[in-house]
């Protein structure tokens, strides 16, 4: 009995000891493609097939070399998009000087509902999102990007290369990083 609660302890331990050291060598694979894929030059892809721009004549990414650009995926319907509207005013106020900064977002709809213009431009202005924004009602630039959530920023470097992306709610903590990420990028 006592040799093979012995034999089962040792059984326990060694398992237990190849689980950490997989589980430490994936973390650290995962960690090393994030890095890789955060490295990795991507040029931002243009805007393409917008249905309409609000606040904003039409922007070409092409036409803003010198510039730090956000661009961010939302839409109105999308409460994690929402909760990010606090930030994104954040930004407005803090960079509203900025030559050098812009920020762009793209209203792709989840929703039949999230495709009337005249909404999507009451949303802005009720909630004083006053940024330019290209409506995206036929998916053209959330396929351009690659993009796969609500909401998701981009941050475009002054030579126009994607250097960080953030899926999903900032936070406090996200929001901190994004705008660390865009005080360096100023400083470029």
């Amino acid at each position: 009995m006592r040799t093979t609660m012995l034999f089962a302890a040792a059984a326990l331990f060694i398992i237990g000891s190849i689980w950490l050291t997989t589980r430490l060598h994936s973390e650290e694979a995962v960690a090393a493609n994030v890095a890789a894929k955060e490295s990795a030059a991507v040029l931002a892809p243009e805007f393409t097939s917008v249905s309409a721009w609000i606040n904003s004549k039409p922007v070409r990414l092409g036409d803003q070399k010198g510039k730090v650009v956000v661009v961010h995926f939302w839409t109105n319907g999308c409460i994690n998009c929402i909760h990010n509207y606090p930030h994104y005013r954040a930004w407005q106020d803090k960079y509203r000087e900025e030559k050098r900064f812009l920020m762009v977002g793209v209203h792709t709809p989840e929703f039949e509902s999230e495709h009337d213009l005249k909404q999507i431009e009451a949303k802005a202005a009720a909630n004083k999102l006053t940024f330019a924004i290209a409506v995206d009602n036929d998916n053209a630039n959330w396929n351009a990007w690659k993009n796969r959530f609500w909401p998701c920023i981009y941050l475009v470097d002054k030579s126009g290369v994607v250097r960080l992306r953030w899926d999903g709610e900032l936070g406090g903590k996200g929001y901190e990083k994004m705008t660390a990420a865009i005080d360096d990028l100023l400083k470029e």
